[in-house]
């Protein structure tokens, strides 16, 4: 049976950074486990201009250059008031960020943490795993067979389906779940688009929208599964008729050129665990906690969380322990604080006085927020 120092599950963002930063600290041994070949669709996003910061400590910031993602100068908003406001980086000491193509990023950290010597393994879906005198045993399905490998120290970097956590008895502490209704559309060759990611409110949610490249466009909904069902907003024609709502995000935006001719729509849930790291074993990025988009906290939160993890799993290797308490306290912390950020963005938007949607979450604070707090004992 082969044995690894760490096996990570999970070769997304966070799983790939763990390995990086695991692999620069001499940790020789890295297995990563990745269900997917790289190659599927990935919804964008855009990540903030101090990311440089951690790329230039991960040492992959001229790498990163040479992909070419679209800059992005900040955000362009109308909520909470008819006027446009804006958020742009342009007194940023780290310059812009970016508008990532999220497929070509995740497989461009994969890369690197091929060269920065872990082996990685596609089409591998994690089965089970058992736990032995401090060692770990990970069963996970390949090419139609069943392997099992076993670790000294185990990263779940599973997303928000935290599939190691919830084998080892960890349960998701859940706050206020969104539902995201989205799709891509090719712009035609005359049309310019600003450089700006754009947020804006409707009746029933709001949306987002950023540049792709290959002169194409991302366009999506956040609403509640209660709207979704309501307004039937799954079906391309509804979504469109509630879109041309918007001042600013229907400009540019025709049917016609729509690249998805079927809305790609998936559960966006907001929770913590109630404990993301045990005995040879961490959580991190989405799978230890997940935020509402709204935050722009995704991407560029796992990888910061994933540098965390690196450092107390650096512990476990030289001190032969580390302080899993401080690490789990750590995360309901940051979660704490982003359940009080959340509820004060959407409490800023007033227009929609009759809206079931904005009434529901202007009460984001009330009783879930103390329900939460309760169970993480902050």
């Amino acid at each position: 049976m082969r044995h690894y120092d760490v096996i990570i599950i999970g070769g997304g963002p966070a799983g790939t950074t763990t390995a990086i930063s695991l692999l620069s600290e001499q940790v020789e041994d890295v297995l990563i486990l990745e269900s997917t070949e790289y190659t599927d669709f990935v919804i964008g996003e855009s990540i903030p201009p101090q990311s440089k910061s951690l790329f230039l400590e991960l040492g992959i910031w001229r790498d990163f250059l040479k992909e070419q993602h679209l800059p992005s100068f900040g955000v362009c908003s109308f909520w909470g008031s008819e006027k446009r406001g804006y958020n742009d980086t342009i007194l940023s000491p780290y310059g812009h960020g970016w508008h990532l193509d999220r497929s070509k990023f995740n497989l461009f950290l994969a890369e690197k943490a091929i060269e920065f010597g872990a082996q990685l393994e596609t089409k591998a879906v994690f089965k089970s795993s058992t736990s032995e005198n401090d060692h770990h045993y990970i069963s996970y399905e390949s090419n139609g067979q069943i392997h099992t490998v076993r670790a000294d120290f185990v990263v779940d970097a599973t997303g928000r389906r935290s599939l190691f956590s919830k084998a080892q008895g960890s349960i998701q502490l859940h706050g206020e779940p969104l539902v995201c209704l989205g799709r891509r559309f090719k712009l035609e060759e005359n049309t310019e688009v600003s450089h700006l990611t754009r947020i804006e409110t409707t009746e029933l949610g709001w949306w987002y929208a950023a540049r792709l490249p290959n002169k194409e466009m991302l366009v999506t909904m956040y609403s509640n599964a209660a709207n979704v069902k309501e307004h039937q907003l799954q079906h391309p024609d509804n979504w469109m008729k509630e879109l041309q709502s918007t001042q600013s995000i229907f400009d540019g935006v025709c049917e016609s050129n729509a690249i998805d001719k079927k809305i790609k729509g998936f559960k966006v849930p907001s929770f913590c665990l109630n404990k993301s790291a045990g005995t040879n074993w961490i959580a991190v990025g989405d799978a230890a906690s997940s935020y509402d988009p709204l935050t722009s906290r995704g991407i560029f939160k796992s990888m910061k969380n994933a540098r965390k993890a690196s450092k107390s799993i650096i512990d476990f290797f030289t001190k032969g322990d580390y302080d899993h308490e401080e690490y789990d306290l750590h995360i309901k912390t940051k979660y704490y604080h982003y359940l009080t950020e959340r509820a004060d963005y959407y409490r800023n938007e007033k227009r929609w006085k009759n809206s079931s949607f904005w009434k529901h979450f202007h009460q984001l604070e009330n009783p879930a927020m103390k329900k939460i707090q309760r169970q993480t004992r902050l």
